[in-house]
């Protein structure tokens, strides 16, 4: 089997797409493995914030003409660009794993990330499920992290237990979900650390509460919150307040 492999980067953000680019490059490394396949050629896309993709655009040519299946390394979103999402019809199209991004998995910073602790949302625009990081933009670590999070709502209502049947009214007691709860034992400045997961298409109904509890650098206790309103997100970035 022939592959034409597309890898992106994004110039203007050199540390993360040094990382992306190697991470890619395992990822294809291991389908290619699995699949017992040969690479034919490589593109490189240096992806900014417009629409343009000339190397995709050749790639694709180049499968028609030899007959390859175009190998599509990463669909993640590069620092602080958007997700990407082909949809290509004209050609066998297939895609590399993806890197973990479970709970605990540390990045860095995006540069462009506000100088103090946030929640960051690489792929905000995405309706997909989606990872959270807790953010440090900060010039220094902090300690034994403890974060919990828990939904409200309002919209969905359960029938009122005082009746036999349950037939009686409403429950006006707003709907929660069950807390989560995780630990960091460090977090250093400039990193970024997944924290828990957003569901657009559920956790868009409620508003969430997380709550972030840690040391700071003289070992003082710090807590500081950060609500999601009943909405799509807007912002890559959720301020995180005392």
């Amino acid at each position: 089997m022939k592959v034409i492999a597309y890898y992106r980067v994004r110039p203007n953000e050199p540390v993360h797409s040094d990382i992306a680019l190697q991470e890619q490059r395992e990822a294809v490394k291991t389908w290619i493995e699995g699949h017992q396949a040969a690479v034919q050629a490589e593109y490189v896309e240096p992806e900014t914030d417009g629409f343009a993709r000339p190397q995709l655009r050749q790639a694709m040519e180049d499968c028609k003409q030899s007959g390859a299946t175009l190998l599509i390394a990463r669909t993640e979103a590069i620092g602080s660009g958007a997700e990407f999402s082909p949809r290509i019809w004209s050609i066998s199209v297939a895609f590399a794993p993806e890197s973990s991004r479970e709970r605990g998995y540390i990045a860095l910073a995006p540069e462009k990330a506000p100088p103090d602790l946030t929640l960051y949302f690489p792929d905000f625009r995405s309706l997909k499920t989606m990872p959270v990081y807790l953010c440090n933009g900060t010039d220094e670590p902090i300690h034994n992290i403890a974060v919990r999070t828990i939904g409200l709502t309002s919209k969905f209502t359960t029938p009122n237990p005082t009746t036999p049947d349950g037939s009686g009214s409403a429950s006006e007691q707003p709907l929660s979900t069950t807390p989560t709860a995780f630990s960091i034992d460090r977090l250093d400045a400039r990193r970024a650390a997944v924290i828990d997961r957003y569901d657009p298409m559920f956790d868009s109904d409620f508003i969430t509460a997380f709550e972030i509890t840690f040391l700071d650098k003289q070992e003082q206790t710090q807590r500081l919150t950060a609500f999601l309103n009943a909405a799509p997100l807007s912002s890559a970035y959720i301020a995180l307040k005392k």
